[in-house]
């Protein structure tokens, strides 16, 4: 019984590695830059960097929708 705990954490762990997506990505957006076109955003986890009218990108890697 005492062996069945951390196959349970293992597995959890496992089953959430593979069942993540680039929308749930590890970005983690940070104004760099506003002006009057719009805000600078860049990413400290992936490097990528995006520029929006408002609000931080909605996608990993400054990329949209395919």
């Amino acid at each position: 019984m005492l062996f069945l705990v951390p196959l349970i954490v293992i597995a959890l762990y496992v089953g959430m590695y593979l069942m993540r997506s680039n929308k749930t990505g590890a970005c983690r957006w940070r104004q760099v830059g506003k002006d009057e076109a719009g805000v600078r955003w860049r990413c400290p986890v992936c490097g990528a960097e995006a520029e929006t009218v408002a609000g931080e990108p909605k996608f990993c890697g400054g990329q949209g929708p395919r």
